[in-house]
């Protein structure tokens, strides 16, 4: 179970290139972000379309969820 000092950024990746949010959210927050927004034009979605977005933990850097942005 994390520790609920933990917080969360999103990570986009794709072939050529690496974003991330610069979040510090909860991983609840990042899971609804990217529910909310995969598939749409929203910030780097539009850009990393057939990448992968991931919820990374910023204190230790793990990745905890993934998925294909579409």
């Amino acid at each position: 179970m994390e520790n609920q000092t933990n917080t969360f950024d999103i990570l986009f990746n794709d072939n050529n290139n690496s974003n991330n949010k610069g979040f510090a959210i909860s991983l609840e927050d990042a899971k609804d972000y990217i529910n909310r927004y995969n598939g749409t034009n929203e910030s780097y979605f539009e850009d990393y379309k057939g990448g992968i977005v991931s919820i990374i933990c910023n204190e230790t850097e793990e990745v905890v969820f993934e998925t294909e942005v579409f």
